[in-house]
């Protein structure tokens, strides 16, 4: 009998314990002065959070309105700031259970930043609780924006810096790279993993070198990211796209720097390598010669001291 009285005093405590857990967070919930945060994400790897701008919010009979400055003009942390690369998907989504918070996405653009005259509405469509952008091919670094209608309790415009395949060389460091001969690997391989990738969602796993007759060449292979599989931008050079543009340049770097280097070809694929290079599984290729790049850009040895190419 004391056995039985025991185990129903014990499941009373429980669910005491667990209606006041519910109650607690249904109470946090009302209590909340200012909107949710919004997760910004490319990947399980890559998460941001968006900062917030322009809210209205209803809390316990009283409203809270909060005005900023447009999304294009705010002053971005590195919280707030992800790097991407055209063709990836953006996803962003509040940090809310929309059971107890019910939302609706109204509308995604993009600004340069610094200049919302710039703004330009994105379609977007819905997957789960995110709104997914897909990054359009153009590099730089832009404000991404979001309006969220939170239904009863209000609404909220958030921002987010993302940097479109901006790269940059470490010119210095490069500098003191330079070798006479594509057969110096350490060296070579030492300028290809110095050099920028790209796009970001671009990974360089190998080289090779051909050394045993002229023309002597350096081969690079590019794959994707894991979450990038079958999604990589490919090198176009009719129009041209900032992939070919970046191959480009880095083309520049290592003829001017393997001073016996004839020709410099980038092979690309679109799934991850399996620890092994398999050469036939690259179907993405583009290659300059040291006579195409001397024509159109005139003497190589000084390359690196063009501004007009090379971000410092």
């Amino acid at each position: 009998m004391r056995g039985n009285r025991r185990g129903i005093v014990y499941m009373v405590l429980i669910l005491a314990v667990l209606g006041g857990i519910y109650l607690y967070t249904e109470l946090q919930s009302q209590m909340a002065t200012k909107p949710p945060e919004l997760k910004a994400f490319l990947s399980d790897e890559m998460q941001k959070e968006a900062q917030m701008g322009t809210y209205e919010w209803k809390s316990l009979g009283r409203s809270v309105i909060a005005d900023s400055d447009h999304p294009a003009n705010f002053t971005y942390t590195e919280e707030s700031r992800i790097t991407a690369s055209s063709g990836q998907r953006l996803y962003l989504t509040p940090l809310v259970e929309s059971e107890k918070v019910p939302y609706e996405i109204i509308s995604a653009a993009v600004s340069e930043k610094g200049k919302p005259e710039t703004e330009v509405k994105l379609d977007f469509t819905i997957h789960g609780d995110a709104a997914v952008i897909s990054i359009p091919e153009c590099s730089g670094t832009f404000v991404y924006s979001l309006q969220v209608d939170y239904l009863e309790k209000g609404d909220a415009v958030y921002g987010l810096e993302v940097l479109v395949d901006v790269v940059e060389y470490d010119l210095d460091k490069l500098r003191t790279l330079k070798t006479p001969y594509v057969g110096n690997a350490s060296k070579v391989s030492e300028i290809v993993s110095a050099l920028p990738l790209p796009g970001s969602g671009y990974v360089q796993r190998y080289i090779s070198l051909e050394t045993e007759k002229e023309p002597y060449g350096i081969t690079v292979y590019y794959e994707p990211k894991e979450e990038l599989t079958n999604l990589l931008q490919y090198p176009k050079a009719e129009p041209v796209n900032e992939i070919h543009r970046v191959m480009e340049k880095n083309a520049l770097v290592l003829i001017s720097l393997v001073e016996n280097a004839d020709q410099i070809t980038f092979k690309v694929k679109n799934e991850p390598s399996e620890g092994v290079l398999e050469k036939s599984s690259y179907d993405g290729s583009v290659k300059f010669t040291r006579e195409e790049l001397t024509e159109k850009y005139g003497p190589l040895d000084h390359i690196l001291s063009r501004e007009d190419l090379f971000l410092r």
